[in-house]
């Protein structure tokens, strides 16, 4: 492969790309040798190889540093990490061999047209940056080739669904077969959670989506908060929102919350939910302002019926650090500099549903970072949320597999929903009413940001001039009950979405309890 002779530029940022990978490829390696073949170890490796290959060549583009010969790579390295987040693990592997291949060739060109100290045998320069990268660039490419090797064999010897662990199958496939056995419980997705057979811990029936399976603090203890006040948030007062989430913490089988009356609390600090915990607002009418609700290194929590408002620059809801298994249920959400929900920081299978968001600036971030490349583990169900007069993020994803559903969107006023860094976003049978802006991705006629996304648009209604542009320049996207076993959404026509959203979304108490149920 040829290579642009051109002036000699630094390769900081290539030299610091390549320490970054090479520690963590230790690590990964170790993490092997030690535990063996663990998919999600195997994946994120493979992955954060490539996307180092994949920032590197954009700083060797942007100086100008590589011919027409190397543009290839600009194609082949995100078709490579688009099959391989897909799970088309057997082409992934086919085009990196190629990668390889190709790498192997620019190597051995800067190899042969250079000696000691740079000297020329060619009569041409060669960048130190482009040498650093073709030498870089191959090892992390055949590091990728052999975990994603490694992966195809782990993937046939450790066959999982719906990126369930084994040892986790035998009860989410018992709850599902509980369910299937109950069909006045039908999860209908909004209403269920009113029905006779989803009284009190029984509510986990109902959970659809990414999160089916979620049982919160159902094996644990109920927990009734009599105050409203949180005035002392080092030693909380028994009765209070905050002593009910230690109480949580500390007991086995977690605990189900719920609330003697109506109350609104103001938060002084932030409040830190553990897991296996839910809190139930059903039947009263719960305000929680002043500050935000924090899920870091948990998992199994339910969050239902409840208004989250005025918690300053924060987000309502901020899940990170690895949590899993969260249900966002009936939420209220307005006014607020950030929005309801951001997932982040390799947290996974969330489902947030039935919320009102209205005046928000961002609204659900779903990945906070190009750099993080372990949200490539990320799983998230937007479904029947009602976004009004909002500006942007409903939601906006990275690296994971985005499921948005049954939503109702009014008058956003920059984009509705979009996506970076090789995110997976299913758009289905979702309604766009536009008021200011007709556009429902951030796409223009002059973009040049990020086209590594797929954003796919199926059966959406496109109200008032609303256009849709689809991201899929490195192929198409399936729906997630083709990719992911046992997945389940009551997925409706478009016909019923606006009349079911609107009496159903948010908060349900009193007369528009009444409402939802009789709304079709």
């Amino acid at each position: 492969m040829e290579i642009m002779m051109c002036r000699r530029a630094p390769s900081r940022a290539v030299v610091m790309g390549v320490f970054m990978i090479m520690m963590m490829g230790y690590f990964l390696c170790e993490a092997i040798k030690i535990d063996g073949a663990d998919e999600n170890v195997l994946r994120n490796g493979v992955v954060a190889n490539l996307h180092v290959i994949e920032r590197e060549l954009k700083v060797l583009r942007e100086e100008g540093l590589v011919d027409d010969h190397a543009k290839r790579f600009d194609h082949l390295v995100p078709l490579i990490i688009h099959d391989f987040l897909s799970s088309n693990f057997e082409e992934a592997e086919r085009n990196l061999g190629s990668l390889v291949h190709g790498l192997q060739s620019m190597f051995s060109s800067c190899t042969t047209n250079i000696g000691f100290n740079n000297s020329l045998l060619s009569g041409h320069y060669i960048p130190e940056a482009v040498i650093d990268f073709s030498m870089h660039a191959l090892e992390n490419a055949k590091r990728a080739h052999t975990w994603t090797e490694q992966l195809i064999q782990y993937k046939l010897l450790n066959k999982t669904s719906f990126g369930i662990p084994l040892r986790d199958q035998k009860l989410y496939y018992n709850h599902s077969l509980k369910r299937n056995k109950r069909p006045n419980c039908y999860a209908d997705g909004t209403k269920c959670q009113y029905k006779p057979c989803a009284r009190g811990n029984k509510l986990p029936i109902c959970a659809i989506g990414f999160a089916a399976g979620v049982t919160g603090g159902a094996r644990g203890s109920y927990y009734v908060v009599t105050r409203s006040d949180d005035d002392n948030v080092k030693n909380p007062i028994e009765g209070t929102l905050r002593h009910a989430l230690e109480f949580a913490g500390k007991n086995k089988g977690g605990a189900w919350i719920t609330f003697k009356y109506s109350m609104t609390i103001h938060l002084k600090e932030k409040l830190w939910i553990a897991s296996h915990t839910t809190i139930d607002g059903r039947g009263v009418k719960v305000t929680i302002t002043g500050k935000e609700l924090v899920l870091a290194r948990v998992e199994n929590v339910i969050l239902h019926n409840l208004e989250v408002l005025s918690v300053g620059d924060s987000d309502a809801i901020h899940v990170f650090d690895g949590s899993k298994r969260v249900w966002i249920d009936h939420l209220t959400s307005r006014d607020a500099v950030l929005g309801l929900v951001t997932v982040v920081q390799g947290s996974t299978d969330v489902t947030i549903s039935n919320c009102y968001l209205s005046n928000h600036n961002f609204n659900m971030l779903l990945g906070a970072s190009d750099q993080d490349s372990i949200d490539q583990v990320m799983r998230v169900t937007i479904f029947r949320n009602w976004f009004e007069s909002s500006q942007q993020r409903m939601p906006h994803c990275r690296w994971g597999y985005c499921h948005v559903a049954n939503n109702y969107y009014r008058d956003w006023r920059y984009y509705a929903i979009g996506g970076r860094a090789h995110a997976k976003i299913f758009s289905e049978r979702n309604v766009f009413e536009p008021v200011h802006k007709q556009e429902v991705t951030p796409w223009h006629s002059h973009f040049t940001s990020d086209l590594t996304p797929t954003i796919k648009s199926s059966k959406d209604l496109l109200l008032n001039g609303a256009t849709f542009h689809q991201f899929l320049v490195y192929g198409p996207l399936s729906s997630p009950q083709t990719l992911f076993r046992h997945y389940n959404l009551p997925v409706v026509s478009t016909k019923r979405v606006v009349v079911l959203v609107t009496k159903c979304a948010g908060v349900l108490f009193g007369d528009k309890v009444r409402h939802c149920r009789l709304g079709r």
